[in-house]
């Protein structure tokens, strides 16, 4: 008995394994499903032998290039239909495969959108777009000279209806669009040679005031004169209010090649060490006066930053080094303490204020410092627009500048010497070439500009 149950267990666990096997191999194949993929005309119809070729066999969750095809004079799109939904794929795009699918070839004229001048006699080619009918396409700014502004496009020559630039207009076919401009009546602001650059409207009830301008070349526009050729002292800065309702206003452009190092690195005679404290305009600083910087001169500066940054770590940097001097010298040192923050921040100026208040409480009484605020300088609002620098103005500065005078530099508030640098580079000018690099960022400044605000600086101190 024991041989016969011995040969039947065996004949069993034969069954079993056969058993696993067979189901087990069908599941096998039926896990690794396989999903037909099959490309055809409009219709829906496999109707050539391209279509057949395109057609694959892959494993779900595959992804394939759909194939590419362009016709001249249409948009072509992949469309799969989803239920209620139909998708469109451009032709050559990434889909990922889930199941059996049926892509169908759909094929859209192509209409032109022309835009002409306002003669109608010429088109802007460059402004020209294709879209399928039922597309939405939104109108391009409208061109037009230093004399007028653009009010919209019309469908006809000098028609009286129009739309303004960036309406959406929807695509009925081909189609014409003409420029409606308006002669605008007001003051004519000039370039240095006298050419006319642009009008700016004064009869519109608004108080229109001179702009920022980039020249693109690393010359400075320094802003705004009756008189025609002048290079420094303008009678108006950007920002300023246009004074009158007409008239003529030049250019003050400040050349590049106008500007000069100082014959000399000035040494500070009536301090035993001087510090330096801001941003990377402060750094760029130490870094045009480089090994030139005499001994008696230091800074605590980093790129990017403001009170925050002064809060967290400058501050504690200065004093150890303000202390470290006080020490040695058992306290007989002179030290001047000259900050320069607010342009990354020009937003913070009442915490400028009350924290700045503070510091210069701490370093006057205990440490014998004398204390000096350098303005926030100059920018160029235009080149730091057209730069990508973020959005700094020519009127924030002058705003910040007087809340330092008011609050930190002046009567009953004097906690620090004011040194007006800004006033000094908008009258003599001042170049933003950072660092010679051919960077014209309208923020940072050129090695002799940065060695001219330090001699600035220094002579205020050695009176």
């Amino acid at each position: 008995m024991r041989q016969i149950s011995g040969k039947w267990k065996g004949v069993f666990f034969l069954m079993i394994l056969s058993t696993f096997l067979f189901f087990g191999g069908s599941r096998e194949v039926s896990a690794a499903s396989k999903c037909r993929v099959i490309f055809a005309n409009a219709q829906g119809v496999v109707s050539t032998d391209t279509y057949r070729d395109w057609a694959k066999t892959v494993e779900a969750g595959d992804w394939i290039k759909l194939p590419k095809y362009s016709q001249s004079g249409y948009r072509c799109y992949w469309v799969l239909k989803n239920g209620n939904k139909t998708l469109k794929y451009n032709p050559g795009a990434n889909y990922k495969v889930t199941k059996n699918t049926k892509f169908c070839l759909y094929r859209y004229k192509l209409y032109n959108i022309c835009f002409y001048t306002e003669n109608g006699r010429k088109e802007y080619l460059s402004m020209r777009e294709q879209a399928v009918k039922g597309q939405y396409i939104t109108l391009p700014s409208v061109p037009h000279g230093a004399s007028n502004k653009g009010l919209g496009w019309a469908s006809t020559v000098r028609g009286k209806n129009y739309k303004k630039a960036g309406t959406k207009v929807k695509v009925t076919g081909n189609m014409r669009f003409y420029p409606i401009t308006q002669k605008i009546t007001g003051v004519n602001l000039r370039a240095y040679n006298g050419k006319l650059w642009r009008v700016v409207a004064t009869d519109s009830g608004k108080s229109p005031v001179f702009p920022s301008v980039n020249l693109g070349s690393g010359n400075m526009c320094l802003g705004w004169s009756r008189t025609k050729g002048k290079t420094t002292d303008p009678d108006y800065l950007p920002g300023d209010k246009i004074p009158s309702k007409s008239g003529n206003y030049y250019m003050v452009v400040f050349g590049k090649h106008m500007e000069q190092k100082p014959s000399v690195i000035r040494k500070p005679e009536n301090h035993d060490m001087v510090y330096f404290v801001g941003d990377s305009r402060t750094y760029g600083m130490q870094r045009a006066l480089s090994n030139s910087a005499p001994s008696n001169v230091d800074f605590v500066a980093k790129g990017q930053q403001g009170l925050e940054w002064f809060q967290d770590k400058g501050y504690e940097m200065l004093l150890s080094k303000v202390k470290t001097v006080y020490r040695n010298s058992q306290g007989r040192a002179k030290q001047a303490v000259i900050i320069n923050f607010g342009v990354n921040d020009l937003y913070k100026y009442k915490e400028y204020s009350s924290y700045m208040r503070r510091v210069a409480v701490n370093l006057k009484k205990n440490y014998k410092c004398d204390m000096y605020y350098m303005s926030v300088n100059p920018v160029n609002s235009a080149m730091i627009s057209s730069y990508g620098a973020g959005k700094r103005t020519e009127g924030q500065v002058n705003f910040f500048n007087r809340n330092l005078i008011s609050t930190l530099c002046s009567g009953k508030n004097k906690y620090f010497t004011y040194i007006n640098t800004c006033a000094f580079l908008q009258k003599y000018g001042w170049i933003s070439d950072k660092y010679d690099m051919g960077i014209y960022d309208g923020l940072h400044y050129s090695n002799a500009t940065y060695l001219r605000i330090y001699d600035y600086c220094i002579k205020i101190l050695n009176r």
